[in-house]
């Protein structure tokens, strides 16, 4: 496995944590979470839940979201050149949750 496939799959495992502790902040009667990670000018990086639901400002982060979006943001910097943003998008269906991960990137 190249380096780049290695961090990679490195960056869907910490994807799919974030995912995860996402999930398990959020209410259960919220089937839709919508997760953003942005790069700021400064170098710098915001992160936060999307406002598409009345409740989500009722939604704390736990420091492991703090933590591995600080591995996503190391990582993505490494293997995305000229990444602004992702947001991530998690839907649950039946019990069942689906992960899509949106990039932005600079022009």
């Amino acid at each position: 496995m190249t380096s780049q496939e290695e961090n990679l799959a490195k960056l869907q495992e910490i994807t799919t944590g974030l995912a995860n502790e996402l999930i398990a902040l959020t209410p259960e009667f919220m089937n839709e979470i919508q997760f953003e990670i942005c790069s700021t000018p400064d170098g710098g990086a915001d992160i936060g839940l999307i406002e598409n639901h009345p409740e989500v400002k009722n939604v704390g982060l736990s420091p492991e979201v703090y933590d591995f979006c600080s591995q996503y943001l190391r990582l993505i910097r490494q293997t995305a050149a000229g990444w602004q943003r992702s947001v991530i998008t998690l839907k649950e269906n039946a019990g069942e949750w689906k992960i899509t991960v949106d990039f932005e990137y600079a022009e």
